[in-house]
């Protein structure tokens, strides 16, 4: 018999399970001489854990030649399970042609996890342009999910496209594109955010400020200033460390109001750490008199900030 067959037929039958992974790896290990006979067990495999295991093997050997038999399965196969080891692989051989067939499972599929796993494999590939096109798509989660891609593979061409998300009926896929901004520190972005740190939703708001955070400019810090008065206490508590990661000392004489004012406790100490981010001497005395003067949490922040920051003994 033939040695992948053979092998195939162990990963399918046996009941010992270190028997199957030996095997799982000797047909990894034949390569090319193996992908006929394994991508046939994925497509015809009757037991569920042989095909998923066939997708595995077949994402390993890094073949293109099982790029055909993995689309097929990933878009047919009954169990969702083998469905994702087929994206999965198809992600591990990155080759082009598997495109649009991921293109398709993140359109279709029923289960989340293989959509999720495809727009994970369009992201490795750097399918820039598949990505954009489902920017468009009715289903919201794929839109954030695209809009997520072209963050993570740095798309600066598809800022316009994400920006008018911003409008997107869905508060994910807004809050998406905000986090999209973080990628790229210009203008551009900056303009998009200060839509952004006014949306409705909290959750997008607060994903604004995290990309001003980012940025470390003026205008970033001058933009997320206004949020120190935000009514929801996310926000606010974001706000304030957002200024810290800034660290731009125009949010100094703010922070220090702030750190003495009757908001909520947890985000004064916080507002006392962002002082000490920013380093500005002129803090100093303001956290000597909160260390003294505030509660506790406030207090111990303060202390933090003046020993760790500024080496001064309190």
């Amino acid at each position: 018999m033939d040695k992948a067959l053979e092998l195939v037929r162990v990963l399918g039958q046996s009941d010992d399970y270190f028997e199957r992974q030996k095997a799982a790896w000797a047909l990894v290990n034949l390569g090319e001489d193996a992908v006929d006979d394994v991508a046939g067990a994925l497509e015809n495999g009757e037991f569920s854990d042989l095909r998923y295991k066939s997708a595995w093997v077949l994402g390993k050997t890094g073949s293109p030649r099982a790029v055909d038999s993995l689309c097929r399965a990933m878009l047919s196969d009954p169990d969702h399970v083998v469905r994702e080891w087929c994206a999965a692989a198809l992600e591990a051989i990155g080759n082009q042609d598997a495109v649009q067939p991921l293109v398709l499972a993140m359109k279709r599929d029923s289960s989340k996890d293989v959509r999720l796993r495809a727009a994970m494999a369009l992201r490795s590939l750097k399918a820039a342009e598949a990505l954009r096109e489902l920017l468009s798509y009715s289903e919201p989660e794929t839109r954030g999910m695209a809009v997520t891609g072209l963050a993570k593979i740095g798309d600066i061409e598809s800022l316009a496209d994400v920006a008018r998300l911003l409008n997107d009926e869905d508060p994910d896929v807004r809050r998406r594109a905000a986090a999209y901004m973080a990628e790229f520190n210009c203008n551009e972005s900056l303009n998009y955010l200060s839509q952004a740190v006014q949306d409705s939703e909290s959750t997008v708001r607060c994903e604004a400020l995290k990309s001003l955070g980012k940025m470390k400019s003026e205008r970033a810090c001058s933009l997320a200033l206004p949020a120190l008065k935000d009514e929801d206490w996310q926000v606010r508590i974001t706000a304030v460390t957002t200024l810290g990661e800034i660290g731009h000392n125009k949010a100094l004489d703010h922070l220090v109001e702030f750190m003495f004012s009757q908001d909520d406790e947890e985000i004064r100490a916080w507002a006392a750490w962002s002082l000490g981010e920013i380093a500005d001497e002129r803090a100093v005395e303001p956290l000597k008199l909160a260390y003294k003067t505030c509660p506790t949490e406030v207090m111990k922040k303060a202390k933090d900030s003046l020993t760790e920051v500024f080496k001064k003994e309190v």
